[in-house]
């Protein structure tokens, strides 16, 4: 399979050059005019995270698997939450059909979402449950943590529903916090347009990981809005 031929031999250069974990992500998208993903889709990328997951462990790295649902589309929060849990519901399976140790296993996905141009209003309570509803439904009590990426959310939009969840989650076992890359790097792109600020972009980026990291213990605040599907303006 491509991606995992040799990835033995590259993983046990990288643990041999100080690597402790390692990551392998697989994008799907909803396309439900086209039935898509389709089972095949599933089952093929969910095998490889699973394959990939223990060779990782083989070698003594710890594995990132990472399912990621695209955002793109008109589906809506229901729709997204039963792919999402099919998709998920794949992934243990396989993963524990391939002998990973499952306490070992560091989960990165997606938050469920409606569709960007889903025509259907959704509150930020609403999104947190539909995730809270996954994770209940199928995820073993083994994996301990959920690390949300960003995947197109903007930083206020993805702190509020993961503070909501964790607001939400009660006695459910496993750590709810963010991977995010793209949502906290694009505001300060865009701070340093035409010039380096290094001192503003410094303050900025330790507002923004004090949000993060507010919205992982379920005490962020966000404001009126925040964190809400609003549907696309004709």
């Amino acid at each position: 399979m491509q991606g995992l031929d040799s990835l033995a031999q590259r993983l046990q250069q990288y643990k041999d050059a100080g690597a402790v974990f390692a990551k392998w992500r697989s994008p799907l998208a909803i396309d439900e005019a086209n039935g898509q993903p389709s089972d095949f889709v599933i089952e093929a990328n969910m095998l490889d995270l699973a394959r990939y997951a223990l060779i990782c462990q083989d070698v003594g790295l710890v594995p990132i698997v990472e399912p990621d649902v695209s955002m793109a589309g008109s589906h809506s929060l229901e729709s997204s939450l039963a792919i999402n849990t099919k998709i998920q519901s794949v992934l243990y399976r396989a993963l524990l059909e391939h002998g990973v140790f499952m306490e070992g296993v560091i989960l990165k996905s997606n938050i469920v979402n409606p569709g960007k141009q889903c025509p259907v209003p959704y509150s930020v309570d609403e999104i947190a449950q539909a995730n809270i509803d996954l994770f209940r439904r199928v995820m073993p009590i083994a994996v301990r943590s959920a690390n949300f990426l960003s995947g197109g959310q903007s930083l206020a939009d993805a702190a509020a529903r993961l503070s909501v969840m964790n607001q939400k989650k009660g006695n459910l076992p496993v750590n709810l916090s963010f991977s995010w890359s793209a949502a906290l790097q694009m505001p300060l792109f865009a701070l340093c347009q035409g010039s380096l600020k290094l001192p503003e972009m410094q303050a900025l980026y330790l507002q923004e990981l004090a949000v993060a990291s507010a919205a992982a213990t379920g005490q962020h605040k966000p404001q009126p809005g925040e964190g809400d599907h609003k549907p696309p303006t004709q």
